[in-house]
């Protein structure tokens, strides 16, 4: 059975990686999939170059493109696309200036979600590089605190809407009230792992993603001290409880 699968895909100024991006995600051998792109009011030509790429694909009716008036960051987007998301998808994020390596992500990732998976952390490969970097989850990865532990949950990111939804959302604030401007991966990842646990937390080591180094606007370029802040208050809150089932 093909399960429902929403990509995500927030975008910022990535017009040089914007058609690679978006032709990856609609490429894949898998039918059913929604892709839902955020244009976060972009000042160069990502509006143009997503316009022709879904022009010549022949406007697919599974894109959704939305372009935000104003700038709203990552995190925020990808909440309001889960909310409106179709009720029993498996959320997939995909940074708009990274893109997956093969036709098959979607296809392998329908078979890795049985129904105890809850959740996944997978393997990508750097694209300056060729390195491939996977979850690093050994046994004593799950006693204590996992906030404590250094971070492994990366590339590529998926769950189940009815996880993210039992995220309380004012743990995705900042101290003046609003979403978190960087560091949406721990904000999000942290709590939904936490109430998984080991039973329905899957790491994966197949490279199911490409992740772009390449970009001189990179959260970890540009604003590395505010990223260390964001995650040095995430990994302070309390963490989840674990929950027996998702209904």
């Amino acid at each position: 059975m093909e399960q429902h699968f929403t990509i995500v895909i927030p975008a910022y100024n990535v017009e040089q990686w914007a058609e690679k991006n978006v032709r990856s995600a609609l490429a894949q051998k898998y039918d059913n999939f929604d892709v839902a792109y955020i244009n976060d009011c972009s000042t160069d030509e990502t509006d143009a170059v997503v316009s022709n790429t879904i022009d010549n694909l022949g406007d697919p009716e599974n894109f959704h493109y939305e372009k935000n008036k104003i700038n709203k960051k990552a995190l925020e987007n990808i909440y309001n696309e889960i909310v409106r998301s179709h009720r029993e998808s498996i959320i997939i994020t995909l940074d708009g200036d990274d893109w997956f390596p093969n036709h098959d992500v979607l296809a392998r990732l329908n078979e890795i979600y049985t129904p105890d998976v809850w959740i996944t952390a997978g393997s990508y490969i750097d694209n300056s590089n060729g390195l491939v970097s996977s979850p690093q989850i050994n046994k004593g990865f799950w006693d204590g605190n996992i906030r404590r532990h250094a971070w492994t949950i990366s590339h590529l990111r998926t769950f189940r809407r009815e996880l993210f939804l039992k995220v309380n959302k004012e743990d995705m604030f900042d101290h003046d009230g609003n979403f978190y401007k960087c560091t949406f991966d721990q904000a999000m990842m942290y709590p939904m792992v936490e109430m998984a646990g080991p039973e329905h937390f899957c790491p994966i080591y197949d490279v199911l993603y490409v992740y772009n180094r390449e970009n001189p606007i990179s959260v970890d370029r540009v604003h590395r001290g505010e990223q260390l802040r964001i995650e040095r208050d995430i990994r302070a809150k309390r963490p989840y409880d674990r929950l027996v089932g998702l209904e």
